[in-house]
C-alpha cells in the first residue's frame, strides 16, 4: 500500500505566499516618475512631487470603459431600458413611500379619466325604496327558449311561407283561387304577420309578469303565517351574542373617519360649547315660563307614502271643537293648540272665569321669578267660578228689568247657563290638570342652574352666585363662566377672567377662615378640591396673572406669619400650598413661587410648637405636601424628617431619670402619643388621617394609632425616595434609634407589620451601605519651565498684491475657474483620443472580418471551379 502524502503546507510555504502578497502591494520603482522643481525650498511639504502616470492612465481608462464607453455603444439606439417607475432614482425615500407614491399617482392618473358626466361614486340610486343594484340581477325564471316551442307565438317564418316563397309556388302551384300572390303580397303578408305575432307575444309576456308580481307579493305575506313555529325555534335555538362579539361588532361597523374630515380648532369648539349653552338656557328660560313645547315629544319620521291608517281621532276636548247650545266653543280662550293661539273678541262670562283661573301672572311672565305660586287660585276654582257666574245672572237680571225684559226670558237664559256650567266642569278639570304640570315644570326649571353665566363684576357678586350652592354647583357654575367668557370670544375676556382667577383665590381663603368645627372643614375641603381644576384651567389662560396673583397671596400669608412664628396658622395656607403644587412645576431647582414655599413650609415644620391634636395634625399635613413636592426631584428637607422622628419621639414611653434626647419645637419630656389601650386585637375601617382632625380636639387612643400609622407610611416613603443619597443612613439612623423603642405589645397587627417592615428596611439598607474614605484629590505635576519659541516670518519669494478683499476673493475665484478649464478641457482631449481609439479599433476589426469573407469566397469560388473542370475533362474522355 502506497504512503498517502502529507497535504499540509509548511511554515515556509505560507510565509512566501504572504511576502509575495505584500510585495504586489509594494509600487514597482521604474513606474513612479519624479517631479523636479524650478526653484527647491526647505521645508516647504510637497504635495505632487511623486506620481505614478501608469496607475493613472490604466485607473482613466477604465473608467471610461465603464461610463464613456456605454454611452457610445448605446448611442442612436431606441431600446435601451429605462426604469422610470416612482421614487426609483430616489434613494432617500423608503419603500413605503414609493408604493404610497405610485398608488397615489395611479388614483390621479384614474380620476383624471373619468368622465364629467359620470355620477359621483357615492351617490347610491334607488327606485321603490329598492337600489339599482338590488333591481339589476336579471333574475327572469323563465328560459329564452319557451317561446320557440309555440308557433303560434313565435315571430319566426313558419313551415309554409317558407315552401312556397323558396322551394315552389308560383304559377305552377294550384292555390284554388284564380292566379298565384305575387312576391310583393307575399311580402305583405309576411310583414302583417309577422307583427301580429310579436303583439300578440308581448301581451302574453305582461300577463305573465304581472301574474308573478302578484303571485310574489302573496307569498311574502303569507310567510309569517305559514311557518312562524319554525321561526321561534330558531329563536330559542340561537345562543345568545357573548360581550366580546358585541364589542367586536361595534368595532367593525364604527363609523371610520375620512380624509375630508377637518378637525376643529379650539376656537371653533369653545364657540360650539358657548351656542349650545345659550340654546339649553334659552329652553331653561321657556320652561319658567310655562312654555310646555319643548317637553311634547317629536312625532317619529313618516315616509312619502304613509297613509295614516292607524289615526285616531282624541276625544279629548283639548282637541275635539265642540259647541253648546248658545254657540259658544269649548275651547280656552288664549291657548294654544297646535302651535295657534285661539283669540276672541267678545269674550263670555264663563270663558272670562275661566281664563281668571287658568291663567298666569305677570310676573311669572317674566324670565327672572322670584316669586312662587302657591296654588289657591286652582284650589278655589269651581267656587270662584259658580260665584262669579251667579253675579253676572244676578247682573244680567237688573240689566233685564231696567229694560222691561219678561221675566220668562230671563228665566231661561239663566237655566242655559246653569246647565253649561256643568257641561264645563271636566274642561275645567283638565285645565287645572295642565296648569299642575306646567307648574311642575316650572319649578323644576328654577331649581335648574343656569347655562349661561356672566362674570362677576365683584367679588361680593360672586359670592352671591355661590350663596346656597354645592361643591358640584359651585364646579359647574365656574366652568360654564369660562366657557361662556372665553378669551377667544371677544377681547376683554382673558382680563375679566384673571379677575375671576383673583376672586376665587380671596374666595378660597374665606372658605377656610370661617371654620370652626369639623363639618364646616369637611365642607370647605370638598368646595376646594371642586374648584381645583376650574382655577387650573384658569391659570392656564392667563399664566403671568395666576403667577402675580398667588405670589402676592403667598408673600401676605408669609407676613402674617412672621408676626406669631410658633404658632400653626391658618387651614387656608395648607390648601394654597395644595394649589401651588397643581398649578406650578414642584421639580424645578429654582422657581419664583414653589421655592419660597418649600422655605415656608420648613419653617413652619421647625418653628411652631407640637402641643395638641391639631399641631399633630397640620405637621402631618405639610410632611405630605413635602412628599408630594419631593417626589420627582428628590430633594430633601431634613424639617421634615426631623418633624416625623419626633412623632415617633412622642410615642415612646419615657421615664423621669432616663429621657431621651429630641431636635426642637419637641419636648424630651412629650409622650402624648403613647398607647395605652390594647388595641392588638381591634380592626380599624380606616387607618389614615382625616379633616376632621385638624380641628383641636382631645387626643384620643384611636387617633394615636392612627398618627403612628400615618408617619411610619411617611417615611418609608421617604426612604424610597431619598435611598440614593449618599448620606441616607445617617439622615435615616436616628428613625431607626427610635423604632426599636415603641412597644408594640398594644397596637394592631397593621402597625406591627408596617413598624416591622421599615426597621428591616434601614437595617438592611444600613448593611448594605459602603462608605468610601474620602481621598484628597492628587496634584497635578507641574510642568517645566519652557521659554517661548522666536517666530521669524519667512520669505517665500512670492510678491502679493495688496488689495481689497472682495478683490482678492475674485481674483481666487478667477484663478480657480482658469485651472477647472484647463483641466475640463485636458479630459475632454482624453476624451476623444480615448473615443478615437475606439473608432479605429473598430475600423480595424470590421475590415480584417471583410478580408476574411472575401478570402472564404474565394476559396469557395476557387474549388467550384475546379469541380467545373474536372466534369468538363470528364466529358471529353467520353
Amino acid at each position: 500500500m502506497a504512503k498517502r502524502k502529507n497535504k499540509r503546507k509548511s511554515a515556509d510555504y505560507v510565509h512566501s505566499k504572504k511576502e509575495s502578497v505584500k510585495s504586489k502591494n509594494v509600487m514597482n520603482p521604474f513606474e513612479i516618475h519624479v517631479n523636479k522643481e524650478k526653484l527647491r525650498v526647505l521645508g516647504k511639504k510637497q504635495k505632487n512631487d511623486r506620481g505614478v502616470p501608469g496607475i493613472s492612465r490604466a485607473k482613466a481608462i477604465q473608467k471610461r470603459k465603464h461610463t464613456l464607453l456605454k454611452e457610445y455603444k448605446g448611442l442612436h439606439k431606441s431600446n435601451k431600458f429605462m426604469d422610470k417607475r416612482i421614487g426609483e432614482k430616489n434613494y432617500i425615500m423608503t419603500n413605503e413611500d414609493k408604493s404610497m407614491a405610485r398608488f397615489t399617482a395611479v388614483r390621479v392618473k384614474a380620476h383624471n379619466k373619468k368622465s364629467i358626466f359620470n355620477l359621483a361614486d357615492d351617490e347610491v340610486l334607488t327606485h321603490k325604496g329598492q337600489t339599482l343594484s338590488e333591481i339589476e340581477k336579471f333574475e327572469d325564471p323563465r328560459s329564452d327558449d319557451e317561446s320557440l316551442d309555440d308557433e303560434n307565438v313565435s315571430g319566426n317564418l313558419d313551415q309554409q311561407f317558407v315552401a312556397d316563397a323558396h322551394f315552389g309556388g308560383g304559377v305552377l302551384k294550384n292555390t284554388g283561387k284564380e292566379g298565384a300572390k305575387t312576391h310583393k303580397e307575399l311580402i305583405d303578408q309576411l310583414i302583417a304577420e309577422s307583427k301580429k305575432r310579436k303583439a300578440e307575444k308581448q301581451k302574453t309576456k305582461e300577463a305573465t309578469l304581472e301574474l308573478t308580481e302578484k303571485l310574489d307579493s302573496e307569498w311574502k305575506d303569507l310567510l309569517p303565517i305559514v311557518n312562524p313555529s319554525k321561526k321561534v325555534e330558531e329563536e330559542v335555538n340561537k345562543s345568545k351574542v357573548d360581550d366580546y362579539d358585541k364589542v367586536m361588532r361595534e368595532l367593525k361597523f364604527e363609523a371610520r373617519g375620512t380624509v375630508s374630515d377637518r378637525l376643529k380648532t379650539e376656537d371653533e369648539i369653545v364657540k360650539e360649547e358657548k351656542e349650545k349653552l345659550e340654546k339649553l338656557e334659552q329652553e331653561r328660560v321657556e320652561r319658567m315660563r310655562g312654555d310646555l313645547k319643548q317637553s311634547i315629544s317629536k312625532p317619529n319620521h313618516r315616509s312619502a307614502d304613509d297613509l295614516e291608517d292607524d289615526f285616531v281621532y282624541e276625544s279629548d276636548p283639548e282637541y275635539m271643537l265642540s259647541y253648546n247650545k248658545e254657540g259658544e266653543t269649548n275651547v280656552q280662550i288664549d291657548a294654544e293648540i297646535n302651535g295657534v293661539i285661539i283669540t276672541q273678541n267678545n269674550e263670555s262670562e264663563v270663558e272670562v272665569s275661566q281664563k281668571n283661573s287658568g291663567d298666569r301672572s305677570d310676573e311669572d311672565e317674566e324670565p327672572e321669578i322670584d316669586s312662587e305660586d302657591n296654588l289657591s287660585d286652582l284650589k278655589d276654582g269651581d267656587s270662584e267660578s259658580e260665584s262669579d257666574i251667579e253675579a253676572s245672572i244676578a247682573t244680567g237680571k237688573n240689566e233685564l228689568e231696567n229694560r222691561d225684559i219678561k221675566n220668562e226670558e230671563v228665566l231661561k237664559v239663566n237655566n242655559d247657563r246653569r246647565s253649561d256650567i256643568k257641561e264645563d266642569k271636566s274642561l275645567q278639570d283638565k285645565i287645572k290638570d295642565d296648569l299642575l304640570k306646567r307648574k311642575e315644570v316650572m319649578e323644576q326649571a328654577r331649581k335648574e342652574l343656569p347655562y349661561t353665566f356672566t362674570l362677576p363684576e365683584s367679588y361680593e357678586s360672586l359670592q352671591k352666585t355661590f350663596e346656597n350652592q354645592s361643591s358640584s354647583h359651585q364646579n359647574v357654575i365656574i366652568e360654564r363662566m369660562i366657557k361662556c367668557n372665553h378669551p377667544s370670544l371677544a377681547e376683554g375676556n382673558k382680563e375679566n377672567l384673571g379677575l375671576l382667577f383673583a376672586y376665587l383665590l380671596q374666595y378660597v381663603n374665606d372658605l377656610f377662615e370661617d371654620v370652626t368645627d369639623a363639618e364646616s372643614i369637611k365642607n370647605s375641603f370638598e368646595i376646594f378640591s371642586a374648584l381645583i381644576p376650574q382655577i387650573y384651567d384658569l391659570a392656564q389662560l392667563n399664566p403671568e396673572n395666576a403667577h402675580h396673583s398667588v405670589l402676592e397671596v403667598m408673600k401676605e400669608k408669609q407676613g402674617e406669619y412672621r408676626k406669631k412664628p410658633k404658632e400653626h396658622p391658618g387651614y387656608e395656607i395648607l390648601a394654597f400650598l395644595k394649589l401651588v403644587s397643581s398649578l406650578f412645576p414642584t421639580s424645578d431647582f429654582r422657581h419664583q413661587i414653589v421655592t419660597p414655599c418649600f422655605v415656608f413650609i420648613e419653617q413652619m415644620l421647625t418653628k411652631c410648637k407640637v402641643k395638641c391634636k391639631r399641631d399633630i395634625s397640620y405637621g402631618l399635613f405639610l410632611s405630605t405636601l413635602i412628599l408630594e413636592y419631593t417626589v420627582i426631584s428628590k430633594r430633601y428637607l431634613p424639617a421634615v424628617i426631623i418633624f416625623l422622628t419626633g412623632i415617633l419621639h412622642m410615642a415612646v414611653p419615657k421615664s423621669k431619670p432616663k429621657l431621651i434626647k429630641i431636635l426642637p419645637p419637641f419636648k424630651a419630656t412629650a409622650s402624648d402619643l403613647v398607647l395605652l389601650e390594647n388595641y392588638s386585637l381591634g380592626s380599624f375601617k380606616s387607618l389614615h388621617l382625616d379633616s376632621k382632625d385638624l380641628v383641636n380636639d382631645d387626643i384620643s387612643e384611636e387617633y394615636k394609632v392612627r398618627v403612628l400609622y400615618v408617619a411610619l407610611k411617611l417615611l418609608e416613603e421617604f426612604y424610597n425616595n431619598l435611598k440614593e443619597l449618599s448620606s441616607s443612613i445617617e439622615i435615616f439612623n436616628p428613625v431607626l434609634r427610635y423604632l426599636d423603642m415603641i412597644p408594640t405589645c398594644n397596637y394592631p397587627r397593621e402597625i406591627k407589620t408596617c413598624l416591622e417592615d421599615l426597621t428591616n428596611t434601614l437595617r438592611n439598607g444600613k448593611v448594605n451601605k459602603k462608605l468610601n474614605y474620602i481621598i484628597m484629590a492628587a496634584e497635578r505635576p507641574k510642568a517645566l519651565r519652557l521659554y517661548e519659541p522666536k517666530i521669524e516670518e519667512v520669505y517665500d519669494g512670492k510678491r502679493y498684491k495688496k488689495q481689497s478683499k472682495v478683490k482678492a476673493e475674485r481674483d481666487k475665484m478667477l484663478h480657480k475657474l482658469k485651472k477647472e478649464t484647463k483641466g475640463a478641457l485636458r479630459e475632454i482631449r482624453r476624451d476623444k483620443a480615448f473615443l478615437g481609439r475606439i473608432k479605429i479599433n473598430e475600423r480595424i476589426q470590421s475590415d480584417k472580418e471583410r478580408k476574411d469573407k472575401v478570402k472564404r469566397l474565394y476559396a469557395e469560388a476557387a474549388m467550384q471551379q475546379s469541380e467545373l473542370n474536372s466534369l468538363d475533362r470528364k466529358r471529353k474522355k467520353k
